[in-house]
């Protein structure tokens, strides 16, 4: 079945992406101009290089031909399903932070009106280590707070403090970073539409549970 905002999602895509050493070596990019060179108010010439941004398939004449190459030879080795436990003594700080993952999720719960165990649910991890990251026991993975913001409908505030709060952030050389920052802008939560944009762009290793 096809899905309309998959073309809204390449446009996104093309804008964003930024690994720019394999944009630049698809067949067929026609490098931009990097330097430019202009004359100061006392006659010297003065050479600049311009943004790494121009190198975007955004910027492209023929991106559909590009991106469509791009995506054939995408990749996720994002492996990440083991969870890394937290010693006492940080446990035990934690507990006067107010600024620690696990509190942070327990604001998320009361706002979005869900229940800790429900959102588990929707997870493909053990409730032993859902829970252990529920009470601040494990550190969540990158690949689990995405699948969380997708699962739970997170903001794009609330996904960019989790990742942040956890040592995270959003990484557009990803494609994987990519794909789930639009998803949590343009609020996609349709688990069709979000598998479908998964599929589209070869991300796997994600915590969601099939439906």
């Amino acid at each position: 079945m096809a899905y309309g905002f998959i073309e809204d999602l390449d446009g996104f895509f093309c804008e964003t992406y930024e690994r720019y050493e394999t944009i630049c070596a698809l067949r067929g990019y026609r490098m931009p101009q990097m330097q430019k060179s202009d004359v100061d108010e006392l006659g010297f010439v003065r050479t600049y290089t311009l943004p790494a941004e121009r190198k975007k398939l955004c910027h492209q004449e023929d991106k559909t031909e590009l991106l469509k190459q791009l995506k054939g030879n995408l990749r996720d080795l994002s492996f990440s399903f083991s969870f890394e436990p937290i010693g006492w003594f940080t446990r035990l700080q934690n507990v006067f932070k107010k600024n620690v993952f696990y509190k942070f999720l327990k604001t998320v719960w009361q706002r979005h009106g869900i229940a800790q165990a429900e959102a588990g649910a929707e997870l493909s991890v053990s409730s032993e280590i859902w829970n252990g990251i529920c009470e601040g026991r494990f550190l969540p993975s990158k690949n689990l707070i995405f699948s969380l913001a997708v699962v739970v409908g997170l903001s794009m505030e609330d996904t960019k403090k989790m990742l942040s709060l956890c040592g995270y952030a959003f990484d557009y050389t990803e494609a994987k970073d990519v794909v789930i920052s639009y998803l949590v802008q343009q609020k996609v939560h349709n688990r069709e539409m979000v598998n479908a944009a998964l599929k589209e762009y070869k991300i796997e290793n994600l915590f969601l549970k099939e439906a």
